[in-house]
């Protein structure tokens, strides 16, 4: 295996133990230490691929919102067809790792309160999400007005179920 290889390879054992850290403890409450044994690999190995906690926090965020954009791509696709707004957004949680995503998503709320630059990613997602429940709205006829109110409440929809659900993973994991 090139180097290269083994890089890339280390890169994505450290954002999976990272992920299920997170989602399980919480930015405040995971460390690198755990992180990295989760992987099995030294906290060394961290640093030569992120230069902070809060690098790796990023690069985990940026990766579950890319899962999220696509869980959004099958919402829109059912907004499209006209189907009613609530049964749509169930087509958000019909993807595999629910409760690990929606652990890892409460926690980055919660993060973005404190961490500027999680905040900003968390903001970019929220914009990238209005356009595409807007558009499908548009598709399924709806007036621009009443497509971005749809948008919005889809959203807010989503958002309020990932809460609901990540509690009750966040639970389910500590106990389980």
């Amino acid at each position: 295996m090139r180097q290269e290889e083994r890089r890339a390879k280390t890169r994505d054992a450290l954002l999976r133990a990272a992920l299920s850290g997170f989602a399980e403890s919480g930015y405040d409450g995971s460390s690198l230490d755990s992180i990295a044994a989760a992987a099995g690999l030294s906290k060394g190995a961290i640093y030569a691929h992120f230069e902070t906690k809060l690098h790796l926090y990023g690069a985990v965020t940026t990766k579950v919102l890319a899962d999220a954009n696509a869980r959004n791509r099958a919402v829109s696709e059912a907004l499209a067809t006209g189907i009613p707004l609530y049964v749509a957004v169930e087509r958000y949680f019909d993807a595999a790792g629910g409760h690990e995503h929606a652990a890892f998503i409460t926690d980055l709320w919660q993060t973005a309160t404190r961490q500027l630059a999680i905040r900003a990613l968390l903001e970019d997602f929220r914009i990238v999400r209005l356009e595409q429940f807007s558009a499908a709205a548009i598709s399924a006829g709806h007036r621009p007005g009443a497509a971005l109110e749809m948008s919005a409440t889809a959203g807010k929809l989503v958002d309020a179920d990932t809460l609901y659900r990540g509690l009750g993973a966040a639970a389910v994991l500590r106990t389980g």
